[in-house]
């Protein structure tokens, strides 16, 4: 009897080691997918800075990771969806044959991110930014009176 006892008491610390590395394994693993399986929305911008600092390219392929390429022309704007963190682009000009490339990584709590072509060929580090949607509430100023405060006749009907 003493002898299954003394494999029974082995056996447990085992069993508890083995369960608590799997319980490890399995958040691991989780972390991993939720971060690299995160998609994000990625609007690559092809328009001249507001203070004239860079100027749109007239005409121009951008190739972010492995999607098709997209064609810029000047003032244009696609949107494109990406999965995980870290993506590398590229854009090739017509204008002086340049080919430039660079890579970024899109911080976890960003849906939307807006980069900047001109900003990334004229050597900006911080060539994409943070892309926020304000929503603005419409409000009744701009509407017209309601009849409601008008009395309504109602005459009978037969």
């Amino acid at each position: 009897m003493s002898r299954s006892t003394d494999r029974a008491a082995a056996v447990r610390p085992r069993r508890m080691i083995v369960r608590a590395a799997l319980l490890v394994f399995y958040v691991a693993l989780g972390v991993i997918v939720f971060v690299n399986g995160r998609t994000h929305t990625v609007l690559i911008d092809n328009k001249s800075s507001e203070d004239g600092s860079t100027v749109a390219f007239r005409r121009v392929t951008v190739y972010v990771d492995n999607h098709e390429p997209l064609e810029l022309y000047a003032r244009d704007r696609e949107l494109l969806m990406v999965r995980g963190q870290s993506h590398r682009i590229r854009i090739e000009t017509q204008e002086g044959a340049r080919r430039l490339e660079a890579r970024f990584k899109v911080p976890f709590g960003d849906d939307m991110i807006l980069v900047s072509v001109p900003r990334m060929a004229a050597g900006d580090e911080g060539f994409w930014e943070k892309f926020v949607v304000n929503y603005v509430r419409p409000t009744n100023n701009d509407a017209p009176e309601s009849p409601a405060d008008e009395p309504v006749s109602i005459e009978p009907t037969l």
